[in-house]
């Protein structure tokens, strides 16, 4: 690569990427997509497909704090710890418990919903700029409960989550057959979140909006990123092919963004949830929805090219070689809801989902250098938030005032939980 100056190099060809690089290109930039691997191949290609507008309630909570344990040390359960990794996370995890105390974890609760409750309708106008709406379905999802028991107790949660602004609404058993005849006697109630979609294919939507951005103009370069400096003359950017500078730089690589944070001398508390899925070609029935296990925390999503269960977690950093048991029982928990599923010529994966302590994403400038621009650690929510993201990125690069303060995602903000918390 020759080291020569460019307008706007976007680090990072997921999901999230892609979207800002689209709308600044949209907005008049001249802007490049940068990435080790091809458009979507990360946790874009493998994630559940579901726009979770309804997932305001972050992770780091004080219910969250109590049942680790009992999480720990159940193999089959939604979250799972290498051990010989904890000592690497352990400044992570101190930063999980401060973001669960009950001030902090309200503030993430409120940034969260503010950017999901946008989710939808960015979505929209981007789908529409570049006549990709059939890949965006929107039918709403369903949680199930399995007992009633497990469903009077989640009740001040559901309260919780209209207090937030969340669309939910009760159903019995038999009102959740009527909606998804597949669902079996297992089935004891749930609810139904209408203001939420799913994509029929997440990897061909983040493939098909790069289509259209270089079909614009836009430029796709595959190279390996391996530092970050800003200059006076711009940003130069460091790759396994050589240099380029550009006048602007958005850092949006997912679960690598935190080794090049560190390059321009900004330590983050990112670290790495690692997410499977299994992906069933023939599964033997048909969903309209995502449905949403809450005892068992995952999900199944239907796709075009079968039904995919995805949402277990694993901590154990970017090196570790995959446990795919993590997939495999996925299966089983499907079945116990789904009485005719086939597993049939099932597939597995395993993708890195990039986390901060406190469930939110960083988004904004770097702290006293507008020429960066971060767009990193959406966890479980990167396709949720890929499109307002984007807008606001855009905002912030016309010296425009964003829709929403973006003061809860600044990549500093540490700091300031801690005084909050105190």
């Amino acid at each position: 690569m020759e080291s020569k100056q460019l307008d706007t190099v976007v680090v990072g060809a997921g999901i999230v990427g892609t979207a800002i690089a689209e709308r600044l290109q949209y907005e008049g930039a001249t802007v490049m997509l940068l990435d080790r691997s091809a458009p979507g191949e990360g946790c874009s290609s493998g994630n559940a497909g579901h726009f979770a507008t309804d997932v305001v309630l972050p992770l780091a909570n004080l219910q969250t704090i109590a049942a680790l344990p009992k999480m720990l040390l159940d193999s089959s359960g939604p979250l799972s710890l290498r051990w010989s990794y904890v000592p690497r996370m352990l400044p992570w995890l101190a930063q999980f418990v401060l973001s669960a105390l009950p001030a902090n974890a309200k503030a993430s609760a409120t940034a969260l919903r503010a950017l999901n409750s946008r989710s939808i309708e960015s979505f929209e106008r981007l789908l529409a700029r570049t006549d990709l709406q059939s890949l965006m379905v929107q039918r709403g999802a369903l949680t199930v409960y399995e007992s009633r028991a497990t469903q009077l107790k989640h009740e001040s949660t559901v309260a919780l989550l209209r207090e937030y602004g969340v669309s939910v609404d009760p159903l019995g058993a038999d009102a959740l057959r009527d909606m998804e005849p597949a669902l079996g006697g297992a089935v004891a109630g749930g609810l139904y979140f209408p203001n939420t979609a799913h994509t029929v294919n997440p990897l061909r939507l983040t493939q098909a909006l790069v289509q259209s951005f270089c079909a614009a103009g836009g430029q796709l370069q595959r190279a390996r990123v391996t530092a970050l400096q800003a200059q006076n003359n711009g940003v130069r950017i460091s790759t396994d092919s050589g240099e380029l500078l550009a006048r602007r730089v958005v850092l949006a690589a997912g679960a690598w963004s935190g080794q090049l944070a560190r390059s321009l001398g900004l330590k983050v508390s990112l670290d790495t949830e690692r997410g499977y899925h299994l992906m069933l070609p023939q599964p033997g029935l048909e969903l309209s929805r995502p449905v949403t296990s809450h005892e068992r925390s995952f999900v199944m999503t239907p796709m075009e090219h079968g039904l995919r269960l995805a949402g277990t977690v694993e901590l154990a950093g970017l090196d570790a070689a995959p446990d795919y048991r993590r997939s495999d029982v996925l299966f089983d928990h499907a079945r116990a809801l789904l009485p005719g599923l086939v597993r049939g010529s099932a597939t597995r994966w395993m993708g890195m989902r990039p986390s901060l302590p406190d469930s939110l994403p960083v988004i904004g400038p770097a702290p006293g250098d507008p020429r960066l621009l971060f767009a990193f650690g959406h966890q479980h929510l990167g396709l949720t938030q890929a499109a307002i993201t984007a807008e606001a990125i855009a905002d912030l690069v016309a010296a425009r005032p964003p829709a929403f303060d973006l003061k809860p995602y600044r990549i500093d903000r540490f700091r300031a939980a801690r005084k909050l918390a105190q």
